[in-house]
């Protein structure tokens, strides 16, 4: 009874939070196109990127979600990339399938670059069929019955990298700034904050590269403002030793809920890179799951044609 009451409680949150539709990664530091588009390519680089996180693990009908995203150049200024999401909460599943495109550009003597980017994303969220037949749930409510069936929502995001001197970073992302209901599912849906500017993820970093030594230490700073989540800001702090064969890194998040570390830890080999991380959360709500896991792989290619500036 109590494991059924904690699944339908995470059900009613996902559907009241419309957050849950924008990913939660604490692996944004090292693919940060998992969070914003204008990343898209910006490397020059073809990518392909799998990734998996067990949020909350050993709670019942905790998040599980996995992500497949490629992206890559088009010629000397265009990128493309597409994706898919899943997640599950308790009984509630959410598909997405997205596709990105973005513009680069870059200074002549190629200190300064940027990366424009859009996301558009098709959406589906549903809950388990089985739900229905639950002795807990009333099986003639319309609402379940029509979420059986499925929620489909049209959204897209905007983003902006810019990179400057192969040294400072700042990057803006605009989450859900252009939302539509494709469905008549009667979920009711807070649109009234769905502004182009009403939800955001602010970035802001420096690549200190201490070649005497062999080692990077990258500092950051990140502030988020999603749909229906507290306002929180992220402390990263990377480090990339033995030409990146050995990285390790932690984000720290103060918060009202005492806040919550991650560790991150990963290599590079040639076109091959691996992650790990683990958040804890320093609230009572700790002692009830084991944290959460996160695991990353990424193939790299590099383009085989220079880039071209024009006169």
């Amino acid at each position: 009874m109590k494991k059924t009451f904690f699944t339908l409680l995470l059900v009613a949150i996902g559907f009241a939070a419309y957050a849950q539709e924008q990913a939660i990664y604490s692996q944004y530091q090292v693919f940060p196109v998992l969070v914003n588009p204008g990343l898209t390519g910006f490397d020059n680089q073809h990518q392909l990127l799998v990734n998996a996180r067990n949020s909350w693990s050993g709670f019942p009908g905790a998040p599980q979600s996995y992500t497949v995203l490629y992206h890559g150049p088009v010629g000397n200024n265009l990128a493309l990339g597409g994706g898919v999401f899943a997640e599950k909460i308790g009984d509630q599943n959410l598909f997405r399938l997205q596709l990105n495109y973005a513009y680069r550009i870059q200074s002549k003597d190629q200190k300064f670059r940027a990366g424009i980017g859009l996301t558009t994303e098709f959406i589906r969220r549903s809950i388990n069929n089985d739900l229905l037949s639950d002795p807990t749930v009333n099986p003639n409510d319309p609402t379940l019955e029509d979420l059986a069936n499925g929620q489909q929502i049209f959204d897209a995001s905007v983003g902006i990298h810019t990179l400057f001197d192969n040294r400072f970073f700042v990057s803006l992302a605009l989450p859900n700034a252009i939302r539509a209901r494709l469905d008549e599912v009667p979920v009711q849906d807070n649109t009234t904050d769905s502004g182009l500017l009403s939800h955001y993820m602010f970035q802001l970093g420096y690549i200190a590269d201490v070649s005497k030594q062999g080692f990077k230490l990258i500092p950051s700073l990140a502030i988020r403002n999603f749909r229906n989540v507290p306002y929180q800001v992220d402390l990263n702090l990377q480090g990339r030793f033995l030409d990146e064969k050995l990285i390790a890194g932690f984000t720290y998040r103060p918060g009202s809920a005492n806040g919550s570390l991650a560790f991150l830890l990963g290599t590079k080999f040639n076109s091959i890179q691996a992650f790990y991380s683990y958040d804890v959360n320093f609230g009572n709500f700790q002692q009830y799951n084991g944290g959460s896991h996160e695991l990353s792989l990424a193939l790299g290619f590099d383009r085989k044609e220079k880039i071209v500036v024009p006169n």
